[in-house]
């Protein structure tokens, strides 16, 4: 069985897995949590099991894999499930311990020389943080270099790479869009422009109905819901390069681009007309909670700019909302120029020791058998490319897959997936700053370079 532990410290920022959030912060008990048991297609554990068996020579070599991550709860439940075909053809236990200050606790155990066989890290930093200092293992070199070129976009091999090795494996992808209530939101949906966009916002506020939802109280990673907002507005509106130098330091967080970001999204979070309560609102509300007000009785707000999981976590939230009927998602929109870029995020294994069975694990998950128990969860978009939108039966995940693996896109992973802790951190506080005190802009944005 997969073993379950939990830590908690706090130093450093950690991009939480959301499911694990929201169970936490709505007060789920571990009974609504794992309410229902997680039942995946049995054709698929069985072909997922017999690609385990071929891993070992058909032989139970035991052992165990320990894991440090983020996921707990529901989430958790999911890849508990899609991970015991392996267990169970393999002999090897999965021992994953959960925590809420992942990068924190992963450094300590690291400096202390008790690394975990493998990480599942939210953050392409720490995958640059261990490589330079030699902590990781060449996970191309223990899996095959073809077995992840092969089925995963260039983007992401790239940003699992560093001097010529691959470092990371992918699992669980995500991206960020623009969802809205489909009985409330009468707006653009064909691939608008961001003015476009704003002049339906505008309109509405104007006729007394409020258009977005924002809450971003997370404690010390409030924030970081804008900060997602922010990231993708810079892709959609002034392209890679702007979003890439912020990541490798080429461009600086004063840059025009950057201001015009930020004030994009002050003109939503600075006005009561814009968001439900208005700022100070916003700051003092849950994160969590951003997109329960779309399906309120009447709906406070019609849309909302989140991540990929929110299609599960609003009907975790609201049972009867049903995906693409109720609840739907477009493009973050933007200039039609970069319209095929798309922001990334994901949960990415690495590996700090190199045993057989570290080596089977990671085999495991990049298969395509893994990848298609895990999609079939209906929680996440996966990486690999060899999972087709038709093996989604989630109608949401599916036009995900669909949006962000499809020919011709090119991912860009957001800053904050890259940059060092410090700068994450002047950020997060930055845009908390920003939201309750807007002249401040020009300061924060200075702090943010400073802190870089």
């Amino acid at each position: 069985m997969v073993l379950l532990k939990t830590e908690k410290t706090s130093r450093v920022p950690t991009v939480l897995s959301m499911g694990f959030v929201v169970a936490m912060a709505l007060g789920f008990s571990d009974r609504v949590a794992h309410a229902q048991a997680v039942e995946l297609p049995k054709p698929l554990i069985d072909a997922a099991q017999a690609y385990a068996s071929k891993l070992t020579g058909g032989q139970k070599i035991g052992g165990k894999v320990s894991i440090l991550g983020v996921n707990g709860g529901r989430e958790l439940d999911m890849l508990k499930a899609a991970w015991a075909p392996f267990q169970a053809a393999t002999g090897i236990t999965v021992d994953y311990t959960g925590t809420t200050d992942f990068a924190a606790v992963l450094q300590t155990r690291v400096q202390a020389g008790d690394p975990p066989d493998l990480a599942g890290s939210t953050n392409i930093n720490n995958l640059m943080r261990y490589a330079k200092q030699g902590a990781l293992k060449d996970v191309g070199a223990m899996v095959g270099e073809a077995a992840i070129k092969g089925k995963f976009d260039a983007g992401l091999v790239d940003a699992a790479s560093l001097n010529g090795k691959i470092y990371g494996v992918w699992t669980e992808l995500n991206n960020f869009m623009v969802w809205y209530n489909v009985h409330t939101y009468d707006g653009p949906k064909d691939s608008p422009t961001w003015e476009q966009f704003d002049a339906w916002a505008v309109k509405r506020a104007n006729a007394g109905k409020t258009p977005w939802c924002y809450t971003d109280e997370r404690g010390a990673s409030s924030g970081a819901l804008a900060g997602n907002w922010i990231q993708a507005y810079i892709l959609k509106n002034s392209g890679q390069k702007t979003l890439k130098g912020l990541a490798d330091g080429s461009v600086s967080w004063t840059a025009p681009e950057v201001k015009a970001a930020f004030e994009a999204f002050g003109k939503v979070a600075h006005d009561p007309k814009m968001v439900p309560g208005g700022p100070v609102a916003a700051m003092s509300t849950p994160a969590v909670k951003v997109g329960t007000g779309l399906f309120y009785e009447p709906p406070q707000c019609s849309v909302l700019l989140w991540g990929t999981y929110a299609g599960s976590l609003t009907t975790l939230i609201y049972p009867k909302v049903k995906p693409i009927q109720d609840l739907d998602f477009m493009p973050v929109p933007g200039k039609p120029e970069n319209a095929a870029y798309e922001t990334f995020g994901g949960t990415l294994y690495l590996a700090f020791k190199d045993t057989p069975q570290v080596k089977a694990f990671l085999s495991y998950l990049v298969s395509d058998e893994a990848q298609k128990l895990v999609a079939s969860a209906g929680n996440w978009t996966v990486a690999s490319q060899a999972v087709q939108p038709s093996d989604y039966s989630n109608p949401v995940l599916k036009r995900a897959r669909e949006t962000l693996l499809k020919p011709g896109v090119t991912l860009v992973a957001q800053p904050t997936q890259v940059v060092d802790p410090p700068v994450i951190q002047a950020f997060w506080k930055g845009i908390v700053q920003y939201v309750l005190e807007p002249e401040s802009l020009d300061s924060v944005l200075k702090s943010i370079d400073a802190a870089r």
